[in-house]
């Protein structure tokens, strides 16, 4: 009877050894994919310009000028202020529209 239970054992315990062992092979596989399909990283270029500070906000005008005549400047404004923001040249991207908030 001792036998039997001992033998049971053995077979439980390489059973549940199998088991673990195939999910271990199925993580590291998942995990092997992950590092494969990752997006590359472009090294950045070693000579780069160091960034100037960014010049002061310039004061607001008392009196406001008519929308339409304001339009360029404020396209201007907001170029600089997304390039600031991004750290990109103002000649990589373009401002196509905006609109105002009331």
């Amino acid at each position: 009877m001792l036998d039997l239970l001992f033998e049971g054992g053995q077979i439980i315990g390489l059973g549940m050894l199998a088991v673990f062992a195939i999910i271990a092979i199925i993580y590291f596989a998942i995990k092997g994919m992950g590092l494969i399909n990752q997006p590359k990283k472009e090294p950045k270029a070693k000579e780069e310009a160091p960034k100037a500070d960014p010049a002061p906000a310039p004061a607001v005008s008392p009196a406001p000028a008519p929308a339409s005549a304001n339009d360029a400047e404020l396209v201007a404004v907001l170029a600089a202020a997304i390039s600031a923001y991004c750290g990109e040249p103002v000649t990589k991207f373009r401002v196509v529209s905006f609109k105002r908030i009331k």
